[in-house]
């Protein structure tokens, strides 16, 4: 999957596009291609999936710019993966619908499954209470590791709970705001780790300041 950016103008026909291009958008289009351009020209777009409730929520909007921030770095290497696609679709569709206060933990279930569908999700297997998630390693362990990538363990067995748990559940993880901040940062850094190039993702400041 490879990340695109948009230049459009706000006039005409053009400005009723843009509407489309909003970040986690289903589209539905026909794009002109012409193997040596590096940009394809679209020449019919429409919205597949309209969403209710994230445009308008400022909370879901504020998500939805994070999300689009993660996957554009995460995705950059990804091909054809209808896996993939259906996740990230109906994942989507089940934030769009959530209803407030049951999606504080959703950005790192969301995460979580992002990194599973690519190939990159810690093992679960071997937790056991008290372990710590070694982020070089990817896996959970009952002895600190010797550098210092790793996640405490009373935040390892939250990160676990989420893990383990649907979306209609992951909310029994009980995370408070700051635990939440840490584990965002935690998991930026474990892409980090695994993902040449990942950046710090700058919405994460964002996030912290729309739900302070």
């Amino acid at each position: 999957m490879v990340p695109f950016v948009w230049f459009l103008s706000k006039s005409g026909k053009n400005a009723a596009r843009n509407t489309l291009l909003q970040p986690l958008t289903h589209l539905d289009f026909q794009a002109e291609y012409i193997p040596t351009d590096n940009l394809h020209h679209l020449k019919e777009t429409k919205n597949a999936l309209p969403y209710r409730d994230i445009p308008f929520n400022p909370r879901k909007s504020a998500i939805a710019l994070f999300l689009s921030e993660f996957l554009t770095h995460a995705l950059i290497d990804e091909q054809n993966n209808p896996g993939l696609y259906r996740f990230l679709s109906e994942s989507l569709q089940w934030f769009d619908s959530a209803k407030e206060g049951t999606y504080a933990n959703y950005h790192m279930a969301f995460m979580i499954g992002t990194a599973r569908h690519i190939g990159i999700c810690p093992n679960v297997d071997e937790y056991t209470p008290g372990c710590v998630l070694d982020m070089r390693d990817g896996c959970f362990s009952p002895l600190l590791p010797k550098h210092p990538e790793f996640i405490p363990a009373e935040l390892s067995y939250k990160l676990y709970m989420i893990m383990c748990k649907s979306y209609d559940q992951m909310n029994d993880a009980p995370l408070t705001g700051q635990e939440r901040v840490m584990m965002l940062n935690a998991l930026n850094n474990y892409f980090r780790l695994h993902i040449p190039m990942f950046p710090v993702l700058k919405s994460i400041e964002i996030l912290e300041t729309v739900f302070s």
